[in-house]
């Protein structure tokens, strides 16, 4: 099974995410959900573990960098608190857009939050969670 882990920093806002396959390779990384500068992007591109037992030996030499390993199944419930918007947002017909969609989707929902968050232009209110899950933005 492919394990994804989430690199965050305070040197730049938003997350890189790797993803490493079933022999623990680097399969392959997103950089779209972080807003990094040339030589951000140029540093990740060529200092990511290429196998998984790196991963170690990455968080022990950061400074600033943090790793999180992403779960493998995400849950309405970490969704739900994930996204925010509880106010705005029915429960209900979140869980049941939810519980239509496949498990791949649901990761891709869960996994595109941040991106999406990062890209909101200033003044424009998050989408209410169900609307979120309609739209299907992590598939644009």
């Amino acid at each position: 099974m492919s394990k994804q882990y989430s690199l965050t920093s305070d040197a730049f806002k938003g997350e890189v995410i790797m993803t490493f396959n079933e022999d623990g390779l680097l399969s392959h990384y997103d950089a779209r959900g972080a807003e990094l500068s040339s030589t951000q992007l140029n540093f990740i591109a060529h200092k990511l573990p290429s196998h998984i037992e790196d991963i170690q030996r990455m968080i022990e030499t950061t400074t600033t960098g943090r790793l999180t390993e992403l779960p493998s199944e995400v849950t309405f419930e970490m969704f739900w608190n994930r996204y925010g918007e509880k106010e705005r947002s029915s429960k209900k017909k979140s869980l049941a857009r939810w519980n239509r969609m496949s498990r791949t989707d649901q990761q891709k929902a869960y996994s595109f939050i941040n991106r999406y968050e990062l890209n909101l232009k200033p003044g424009i209110d998050k989408k209410y969670a169900e609307t979120y899950l309609n739209a299907e933005l992590w598939n644009n």
